[in-house]
């Protein structure tokens, strides 16, 4: 079954160009052929350019465990934490259940 995860963070001061260059890294890899992905967005805030927004939908749970798994994601993780206010974060999960613009696997 199909997950979509939702996060929002907001940078430190000063730290918005490398959050968002460490949130490009996702999708990435993704394109370097990470097996499961449906959809993988990165959003910055228009009000607030430290803002920023994650969209993912995968084909189930295993492909986000693959996608979490490994050295890369783990340094990503490691490598963002300190530069994302931690108050800030909101993270979601959720079923897609009618979804304009791709088919829900």
């Amino acid at each position: 079954m199909a997950v979509t995860y939702f996060v929002r963070m907001v940078a430190e001061d000063n730290q918005a160009d490398r959050v968002l260059e460490l949130l490009l890294s996702n999708p990435k890899r993704i394109e370097d052929g990470e097996p499961g992905n449906v959809v993988f967005a990165v959003h910055r805030g228009n009000d607030d350019p430290n803002e920023f927004w994650l969209y993912e939908t995968w084909e189930d749970e295993e492909a986000v465990a693959r996608h979490e798994s490994g050295e890369a994601f783990l340094r990503y993780k490691e490598d963002l934490r300190p530069l994302v206010k931690a108050d800030s974060v909101v993270w979601g999960n959720a079923t897609p259940v009618k979804v304009l613009g791709y088919t829900i696997p």
